[in-house]
Parts: structure tokens; sequence; C-alpha cells
């Protein structure tokens, strides 16, 4: 079984052995070159699924190491008998971990107006982001039209209700599919209904706001996101009026990314009938964390405002945030350091609380 894989992904070589044979691509040409022989495409989030893409090729499963496959023409994989694997899940922690740490920046300065905050979307991630904002002490709604007959764990409200709201995090899906399209979900009449400083944090993707409806309305508002409408070409006037601006590196942790792999790796041997091979993380340390103010002690982890400080200041916004994007390589979950010294609220607020 030929395997093609973005030679980004960590670990490639210990997670798809022989009797596989695996074989890499760095660019475009190396991918375009390579595809016409290989049957299992490895690839990422950045890399569009198409047909005009597959059209050639022998190619008989996509497996993508992310959460989101709207970088997939899915119907025109399912028309074409091509088996599609994703990683949903796998960079649920540092997706909540960057949510908290938004938060974090926010509380520290004062820029919350309240206790109410709705989550939109209570998937992988969304349910762990629901647990650390209650862990902060705020009273949690939520919205997901698609969940709300399937899962009696939550009480849903409309997204009218969610206006109300103080603070609101985005983490649905991307999708057009009616009656519970996501797809400009936060539309200029959702906008415009908002209490004046409404904090909105999207780790979610781009198009689930309007971001044209965003820039549009006068309404002071509080915008944090990690991912825009078409990166890595971002509109400045968007960059500018948000508070927080990140490199779409949310679930980005290397844990996010080591365990995305080893999930695709579980299903393709799996699929296969093959034997799955055995993989471990192992660090020597986990450094010690003292207790101190709970804003503190996270942006000490993680800091946003210092990704934003590069997006706001670069002359070449799609250049930066490919470089960014590229270079966020160390940071860890952030259960994976020692809590042991720390208050039980704090440990709730970092995740340790969360099955892995």
């Amino acid at each position: 079984m030929k395997i093609l894989a973005d030679a980004t992904l960590p670990n490639l070589s210990i997670l798809f052995r022989e009797p596989l044979i695996l074989t890499t691509y760095k660019n475009q040409k190396e991918l375009y070159d390579l595809l016409p022989e290989s049957e299992v495409l490895l690839c990422r989030s950045t890399l569009k699924i198409t047909k005009e893409l597959l059209a050639d090729s022998k190619i008989k499963c996509v497996a993508s190491a992310s959460s989101g496959i709207d970088h997939i023409d899915s119907k025109y994989l399912k028309n074409a008998g091509i088996k599609l694997f994703d990683a949903k899940g796998s960079n649920a922690r540092s997706v909540a971990d960057y949510v908290i740490a938004t938060v974090a920046y926010l509380s520290k300065y004062n820029l919350i107006k309240g206790n109410k905050a709705g989550v939109i979307g209570i998937g992988e991630v969304g349910k762990l982001v629901v647990e650390r904002l209650e862990a902060a002490g705020f009273e949690v709604i939520c919205f997901d039209p698609l969940k709300e007959k399937l899962n009696s764990n939550y009480s849903y409200r409309s997204l009218d209700e969610l206006t109300k709201c103080d603070l609101i995090s985005v983490h649905a899906n991307l999708h057009n599919i009616k009656p519970h399209a996501s797809l400009n979900l936060i539309s200029s009449n959702f906008i415009n209904a908002l209490k004046p400083n409404t904090v909105i944090i999207n780790a979610a993707r781009g198009g689930i706001i309007n971001e044209q409806a965003l820039l549009n309305n006068l309404n002071p508002l509080t915008y944090c996101t990690d991912v825009y409408t078409n990166e890595p070409n971002i509109n400045k006037d968007l960059i500018d009026k948000a508070t927080i601006c990140t490199p779409h590196i949310a679930g980005h942790s290397i844990e996010a990314k080591d365990g995305a792999v080893l999930n695709l790796s579980q299903q393709l041997h799996q699929y296969y009938g093959l034997s799955i091979p055995l993989f471990n993380q192992n660090f020597n340390t986990q450094p010690q964390l003292q207790d101190k103010a709970w804003q503190d002690l996270i942006l000490d982890l993680y800091n946003p405002i210092k990704d934003t400080k590069i997006l706001k200041t670069t002359s070449t916004i799609a250049e930066s945030f490919l470089i960014q994007r590229k270079s966020h390589t160390n940071r860890h979950d952030f259960s994976f350091y020692n809590a042991s010294l720390l208050n039980d609220k704090t440990k709730l607020l970092l995740g340790f609380n969360e099955q892995p």
C-alpha cells in the first residue's frame, strides 16, 4: 500500500512502517509528481482535496490530519468510492486551551463585561470549552441544532438567546447543508442584535462568521479570532478590528499534532487489517506549575497577544500568517504540566479533569 504524506506531519516513519510504503511531499510540485502512483493521500487542512486533484490518480483513501473537513470535496470522494478519514477530536484539548488563554487575556484586562457565555457547536471541542468556561465562573448556554436531538447532556438554546450573552465562543463545523447550515451563521442580523461590548471568540472556521457584516457593524464588539474566510489572504481591516488575531494555530499543540497522525494511523491500519504500530510520547520532565492568579498562570503557558502583535504589525499578512503557523511547534497542552501545587479550580481551567 503506497502512502503519500505531507512531510511536515510528525512521526510518519514510526506510524507508517512496512508493509506500508511511505513517500512524503514537501511542496505542490512533489505532490503532483508523486500522486499518480499513490493509493493513500495523507494531508493537512491546507490542501484542497478536489476532483481535479485526484482525477488521474489511483487514490483509494484520503486521510486528513485535521478535525474539520471543509477543505475536502467529500461528496466527490463518496461518489468516486474514495474512503475518507479525519482526525476529529484530536486537537480538542489544544483548542480548549487556546480559548481559555484568550479568556484569560480578556479577563486580565477587564474586557469581558459579564459572566454569561454562549457556546456554538457542542462537539469534541465545544463540550470541553463549556467545562472550561464554567470553571472560570461563567453561566454557559449552548447552541447546536444538529446535536439537540441526540445529546441530552445539555439544555440547548436558540441562536437568538445567545445574543444576550457577554461572551460567545464558536466551535461549529463549517458546512452549507440546510436546514442548519453554519456558513455565515453569524450574520448581520445576529451581530446587530448583540449587546454592546460582547466578546466573540472564533476558533472554528472563518466562514461561520460573516466577516463583512462584522466589519460593517457599528456596535462596539470585542472580536478574537484564530480563523479567517480566505486564509492566508486575510482582510487587513479584520486584523485591525480584532483584539486577538492568531494564525490558525488553536489546535497546534505538540500533543494535538502527534495525536492527529496517530489517530489516522490507527484508522488506516484497522481499515486494511494490519497490526497497529505502538507509539508513546516520551518527555523527560513535566515542569511544575506554580499556583498564582489563573489568568497569569495560563498566559505564562500561552499568550495569544504575542501572535496577535506579529499579525497586526506585519506588512505582508499572508506571508506572516504562513510563517507563524509553520513555526508554532513548541506549545504543549496545558494538561502536560505538573499541576500538583495548583488548586482544584485552576486544574479544571487547565483541563486536568478531561479524558485523554
